[in-house]
């Protein structure tokens, strides 16, 4: 896994390179191309063809245009076998809570994409992990906008949307106290903090406990929270590889082709 990695880190480090040369020279952009007819006599040549100096990205486009590459190239890494023409029909890039992961905790935490593991016997679903280089991260997102999630410890909750009617949805903490119990049996030395999270970005938790192992993150307290998560994690460390590494051999595997054909 640590090899894995210095040579994913080499594989962009010479990338960014190659791009940026390509930018200062303005060649990212195709040429304009620009065509006109000509008068009727010019029967030899009808159209005219003119090839205008392409216009130059900035610095902000560029730096957009190096984000979403780093995006497919991570996807390709992950699922080994996987094209650029693959990545439109993977389903979890549509996931909201895939896509908050992906775009705002940074490239110093491993993302595991709700990961299935070999348990007792069996395969189990857990909740996302994220870890970093001092916290592991178990989440689940509940992605009403301005809803309201009322908290209980029976096994759905009450959601009750800014408009319409309540509806229930399953109670995030069953599957955050699963995934803990598993975590801490494959890890059962970590040194580290893990921290059960449940996310809802643009909604709002009623009935709080005051005393929990969960944390509860609201649109209240999102950002500064997500600023306080990405301030742990200035660099990688190798524990924390070693610690991705052996919940990745715990994991189910199975090959990309045969993902894409179920």
């Amino acid at each position: 896994m640590l090899d894995q990695f210095n040579r994913f880190q080499e594989y962009v480090e010479s990338d960014v390179a190659r791009m940026r040369r390509l930018h200062d020279s303005n060649r990212l952009n195709p040429p304009e191309i620009m065509e006109f007819e000509n008068p009727w006599w010019k029967f030899w040549r009808r159209t005219e063809r003119i090839e205008l100096e392409p216009t130059p990205l900035s610095e902000s486009q560029f730096q957009t245009l190096l984000a979403n590459r780093r995006h497919i190239q991570k996807l390709q890494y992950a699922c080994e076998g996987a094209t650029e023409a693959d990545v439109p029909l993977l389903p979890f890039l549509r996931e909201y809570g895939y896509r908050k992961m992906v775009s705002e905790w940074n490239d110093q935490h491993f993302f595991m994409y709700r990961p299935v593991v070999e348990w007792n016997g069996a395969t189990v679903e857990l909740s996302h992990l994220i870890i970093g280089p001092s916290h592991i991260y178990l989440v689940e997102w509940l992605d009403g906008d301005r809803s309201i999630y009322h908290i209980s410890k029976q096994k759905t909750w009450i959601h009750q949307p800014l408009k319409g009617e309540n509806k229930r949805v399953v109670n995030p903490l069953i599957a955050l106290t699963r995934t803990e119990e598993i975590v801490r049996q494959f890890l059962p030395s970590y040194d580290g903090v893990i921290q059960k999270v449940t996310v809802a970005p643009q909604g709002y938790f009623d009935h709080v406990p005051e005393i929990r192992s969960t944390q509860f993150i609201s649109r209240a307290d999102y950002e500064p929270w997500m600023k306080q998560v990405n301030t742990r994690a200035p660099i990688v460390k190798a524990q924390q590889i070693r610690d991705v590494a052996k919940l990745l051999d715990a994991t189910a595997q199975m090959p990309f082709r045969q993902f894409l054909d179920q």
